[in-house]
């Protein structure tokens, strides 16, 4: 194992995941530094999402130790973790009967913050990620668009000053533009609080735009750890599967999808 890997600011230490006799995750290993994004890469079936549900423990690893910020999270409180983990999904998972401003609070609230300090919070979230909370933030979720829905899901991720943000395919189910938009957003906001973050995916050229690096998984297994560059000559099975997917044009163009 890669000792660099150990001391990460997220590490999997030969990770394993059996559920009735299937084996999900076999051996993974791989650390994330803060300001760094590491995107799962993976077909559907690949374990790419249950790595993702072991970091904040909604599944409990059946082997090896995933550590966070130097501690193991197996000895954490369940609770407090998810708290300080952002996590952001495709369905957006707001509450319903609650405004924008109380979807985005959740967590502070939770956490017990000063109520002045979760309205300024609030606030300065719902600026970044472009939705003006006077205009928007008493505004029920229903009422919203879906590009709108997840800017505020993003907002909720980021509102008790996370350490870490996980994302499972959040913007697949955006149309194109509105996803190119959130995209970027992400980029300016992985600049902006400099957080480790793992980001699931299956659509390439998302993982060549977004990752700092990208982990391709197959069958439970980390084929490859490579930076986008370095992924545009990777020659697995599964790898290259994803690159025939690309126009032939991108495939050898260094910088043809990143900022």
């Amino acid at each position: 194992m890669d000792q660099g890997q150990l001391l990460s600011y997220l590490s999997f230490r030969s990770v394993e995941f059996v559920r009735e006799g299937r084996r999900i995750l076999d051996g993974v290993t791989f650390g994330v530094e803060r300001g760094e994004t590491l995107v799962l890469l993976g077909r559907s079936g690949s374990g790419k999402t249950t790595a993702l549900r072991l970091i904040n423990r909604m599944l409990q690893s059946t082997g090896g130790s995933i550590w966070l910020d130097g501690q193991d999270i197996s000895r954490m409180d369940p609770i407090q973790l998810r708290r300080s983990i952002g996590y952001v999904i495709q369905d957006f998972g707001l509450l319903p009967h609650w405004t924008v401003e109380e979807n985005v609070s959740l967590v502070p609230r939770l956490q017990a913050w000063p109520t002045e300090k979760q309205r300024r919070r609030t606030q300065e979230l719902l600026e970044q990620v472009g939705l003006s909370s006077e205009n928007l933030g008493l505004r029920s979720p229903h009422e919203l668009s879906g590009g709108q829905k997840q800017r505020v899901a993003v907002a909720r991720a980021l509102a008790a000053d996370p350490k870490l943000l996980l994302f499972d395919e959040p913007f697949g189910a955006l149309d194109p533009v509105t996803r190119h938009e959130m995209q970027q957003q992400f980029l300016d906001l992985r600049r902006k609080y400099n957080l480790a973050s793992v980001f699931v995916t299956h659509d390439l050229l998302e993982a060549l735009l977004i990752g700092t690096r990208i982990a391709v998984l197959n069958a439970g297994k980390v084929e490859a750890i490579v930076t986008p560059d370095e992924f545009r000559h990777l020659d697995t099975p599964v790898a290259r599967s994803f690159l025939e997917t690309l126009p032939p044009a991108l495939i050898n163009q260094q910088d043809a999808v990143r900022p």
